[in-house]
């Protein structure tokens, strides 16, 4: 049975392919049919933003009460296996975000349109959080 931490990983990575599907879905053919300063992505994103925090607390919340007997029991939130995945997958989403930040820079740096830094660090992030979701998966698994 997952753990309380395992849970609240299921609800970050729930959280964060609703998110980016909202988001894409909403954006990408925008873009695809007009040019960019008539493209209304930063009201999308906050949407986007918005259905990933409601996600995680909602699921979150869920967790917490399925779990409440086994958190009770056993006295403790987390074990040693819960810190070795936090720190794996913390490590991984950690330089996929650094990589991403540079790419944003990157762009900036050689005068693309904001459009392009923004939605590289939004959609990057959120890539970047799933990354992180996936190592703790498969560090819980035993296959990292």
């Amino acid at each position: 049975m997952p753990g309380f931490l395992e849970k609240l990983n299921h609800s970050a990575a729930l959280g964060t392919v609703l998110a980016l599907i909202w988001y894409l879905i909403r954006v990408v053919p925008q873009v695809t049919s007009q040019p960019l300063d008539e493209v209304s992505w930063k009201g999308a994103m906050v949407i986007a933003v918005l259905i990933f925090v409601v996600t995680l607390i909602a699921d979150s919340v869920r967790g917490a009460i399925a779990s409440r007997e086994e958190l009770e029991e056993a006295g403790v939130v987390d074990d040693e296996r819960d810190r070795a995945a936090e720190r794996r997958g913390d490590a991984w989403g950690g330089h996929a975000m650094h990589a991403v930040a540079f790419i944003a820079l990157m762009l900036l740096v050689l005068e693309f349109d904001p459009f392009w830094a923004a939605n590289t660090l939004f959609v990057g992030a959120m890539l970047a959080g799933l990354v992180s979701t996936v190592v703790k998966f498969l560090t819980y698994r035993g296959g990292v």
